[in-house]
């Protein structure tokens, strides 16, 4: 791990060691855990790319087993019954497709009270409803969290502090959150060099209401995001130097204001598992636009077997009429670039799975996605100039454990 990205858990363990200086050695406690997936997926189609979250490579015809597969540990330290401390490395592809470890969580939780509690640290950002598991596999029932929703933020965790209310409300328990921060994420470029996500002052509150084998959980984030690629400087440049620079200001990421809105819902009991979410993103900048996903997920137990069903749906408002670059003589390879970022895009995806508990702490899961995406990829990456929006099959299969 980077010195950068090694701050948060030194911060953690340092302020841990602060507070608890005083606490009694029978007080302490610690546990450690651990989790991770095996997987390998394949298309049939090598005109588009799928990649899961900020990954550089994916899978197409040739299959990969890097698009679902990671190792993941955790460290929770309890100094007393008011302070604990959390630390979570996953391994896993990055933005340059490389998988090596990355430094998920590291932070400090303070109870003020038996409902309200403080974290301060790096902090796992709430916005959906498995988030906190996300890259848990063997948490989830379905292979993969549907990408039509989990794809829309590039964005897994914060660096700031978080409040937490819980209190029992009716026959459930209602917690409130509220966050505040900042972000960066590393992402793919065409160019050999990764691209730079980053977003400041991030504010957010989140509601989680859970009730028997009810869970819900829904909120907003926002912040003034800010991305950095050569890929899009050099489209810059061009759009600048051939007095388009108003098209520029409409699409560049330069601490523009974005809003991340959700919620979402899982009943898990009797056999029957029901889970669906909806996300919207909504930004000034042309780039990310107005763009919303959503998806169900019926399933049902027979021992420890369970089939299950997704139908997803993606869309990505069309925003040419904002930014356009007449398709003449040298202007051509502009306008193409604008009109491939700023036009509607769109993706329907029915997922048929299952999954076998092979083991108290082993699950097998096998997958199959008919995806039909747009002629600008939907989901997918590295789109070539000969896809015209023809379905794509995804075969998909993991070993997913903790320990």
């Amino acid at each position: 791990m980077s010195k950068f990205a090694l701050r948060p858990a030194l911060l953690a363990l340092s302020l841990s060691a602060a507070f608890s200086a005083h606490a009694a050695d029978n007080d302490f406690s610690y546990r450690f855990s651990g989790f991770g997936t095996l997987g390998y997926a394949q298309t049939d189609s090598n005109d588009v790319l799928m990649t899961n979250g900020s990954q550089l490579k994916g899978a197409d015809k040739s299959g990969s087993f890097l698009l679902d597969s990671r190792l993941g540990g955790q460290l929770d330290l309890t100094f007393n019954p008011r302070l604990s401390a959390t630390v979570q490395a996953i391994a896993l592809q990055d933005a340059k497709g490389k998988f090596r470890p990355r430094l998920e969580w590291a932070f400090v939780r303070y109870n003020l009270t038996n409902d309200v509690s403080v974290r301060v640290g790096q902090l796992g950002w709430p916005a959906y409803l498995v988030s906190d598991f996300r890259y848990v596999g063997y948490a989830n029932n379905w292979l993969r969290p549907p990408l039509e929703v989990y794809n829309l933020a590039a964005l897994d965790n914060f660096q700031g502090a978080d409040v937490d209310w819980t209190h029992s409300v009716g026959s459930g328990y209602l917690t409130l959150k509220v966050l505040g921060g900042h972000a960066e994420n590393d992402l793919p470029d065409s160019s050999n060099h990764s691209a730079k996500l980053r977003v400041n002052s991030l504010m957010g509150a989140y509601a989680t209401y859970e009730i028997g084998n009810l869970r819900m959980r829904g909120g907003i984030s926002t912040g003034k995001v800010s991305y950095t690629t050569q890929t899009l400087d050099g489209l810059y440049a061009g759009l600048d130097f051939t007095g388009f620079g108003d098209v520029t200001h409409k699409l560049a990421l330069r601490n523009s204001r974005t809003n991340f809105a959700s919620i979402g819902a899982t009943y898990d009991a009797n056999n029957v598992m029901i889970t669906g979410e909806y996300a919207d993103r909504r930004s000034s900048s042309l780039l990310l636009g107005h763009s919303h996903g959503w998806y169900v997920t019926g399933g049902y137990r027979f021992g420890n077997v369970m089939p299950y069903v997704t139908y997803a749906g993606y869309y990505k408002r069309n925003d040419s009429n904002e930014a356009s670059v007449p398709m003449v003589g040298p202007l051509v390879p502009l306008s193409v670039g604008v009109q491939g970022l700023v036009q509607q895009d769109s993706q329907h995806d029915v997922a048929l799975g299952a999954r076998w508990d092979l083991h108290s702490n082993i699950a097998l899961k096998a997958q199959v996605d008919h995806v039909m995406p747009s002629v600008y990829g939907g989901t997918f990456t590295n789109v070539q100039p000969g896809y015209h929006g023809q379905a794509v099959n995804v075969y998909s299969a993991v070993v997913d454990f903790v320990f």
